[in-house]
């Protein structure tokens, strides 16, 4: 699905400059009129009472020309936690930087912050992680402290971009500000673009289908998934006796992933425990599928266990 951009959109910088501040509170009025009539398509009262939700979903990812498969689990209780379970079924030899469990509690992350892997060849850095690649030094406390501002960060994030495509709002936690941009069209049809920023980076495009009022995608831009070969010892370490291959390694792992366009496709809309919602997703950039969810599950205020957003106590 290509939509192509119309002058409204391409035409908001120009108009904000020369009247900002009558044009920017026109535009979040708009802004604001869309998006409840999106949250009232999804699934009006019974959405507006939402206080926890849960997702079960396998995962389809393709990375450095690999197919990887992982089954991811959400958990959201607002106003402020968001847990993410991801166990990937991985090779021998292949340690998966960003698996495991990531988000948030409040203002601490639950992932373990600059842990190693066991053993292995191959690490996977996959975009948006907060955790750096293991190299051979150990991170220092400032290190460490900027790894956690980082995941949380990019947790907050990744938890809004979702929740803007599920329930046509950004999660509590960001402090999100919407802005109406304009029209965009495909031969699907048009749809209204909004803008969704906060303080702590979020930055995304969200695309709402003008006739069902549904929200069709998001856009934004973030970390480039990439593959890095890497031989570690069993504490963590990497292994020199590469030479030159090791240094490189190392280095190419401490350079932060050059940012590229995304586009979160929300597509297959089901009834779910009283809302409609998205049970297939696509993540592309570059015009190529990164990621395929297929969500096999969502509930709408289920219990969920404390556990689920235990912090560690490290982090």
């Amino acid at each position: 699905m290509k939509y192509r951009v119309l002058g409204t959109v391409a035409a908001v910088a120009a108009i904000a400059f020369a009247e900002p501040a009558a044009y920017l509170a026109q535009e979040a009025g708009k802004a604001a009129e869309i998006l409840s009539a999106a949250r009232k398509a999804i699934g009006g009262g019974r959405l507006d009472a939402l206080k926890t939700f849960s997702v079960e979903a396998g995962v389809q990812r393709n990375v450095g020309g690999m197919q990887l498969n992982s089954d991811v689990d959400i958990y959201l209780e607002l106003p402020d936690k968001y847990a993410r379970v991801e166990n990937m079924s991985a090779g021998p030899g292949m340690m998966i930087a960003g698996a495991g469990t990531s988000g948030f509690n409040g203002d601490r992350v639950l992932q373990k912050i600059g842990a190693g892997p066991g053993g292995g060849g191959m690490i996977i850095r996959m975009g948006g992680s907060g955790n750096a690649l293991p190299s051979a030094e150990k991170p220092t406390a400032e290190q460490l402290e900027q790894m956690k501002i980082a995941a949380l960060r990019n947790s907050k994030n990744e938890a809004s971009r979702l929740m803007l495509g599920w329930f046509a709002m950004a999660h509590p936690a960001a402090h999100a500000a919407y802005t109406y941009l304009g029209e965009a069209e495909s031969v699907e049809g048009k749809a209204y673009v909004l803008e969704a920023q906060s303080a702590d980076g979020l930055a995304a495009r969200l695309f709402i289908d003008e006739q069902t009022h549904l929200p069709l995608m998001v856009t934004y831009k973030g970390a480039q998934p990439r593959v890095v070969n890497q031989s570690m010892s069993a504490g963590g370490h990497v292994v020199t006796q590469s030479g030159d291959a090791a240094k490189q390694a190392i280095e190419t792992a401490r350079q932060p992933a050059p940012l590229v366009d995304f586009t979160v496709y929300f597509e297959d809309w089901r009834d779910a425990d009283g809302v409609k919602f998205p049970f297939k997703m696509r993540r592309a950039t570059e015009g190529n599928t990164v990621e395929e969810w297929s969500l096999s599950k969502a509930k709408v205020n289920p219990k969920i266990d404390p556990k689920k957003f235990a912090v560690d106590s490290s982090s």
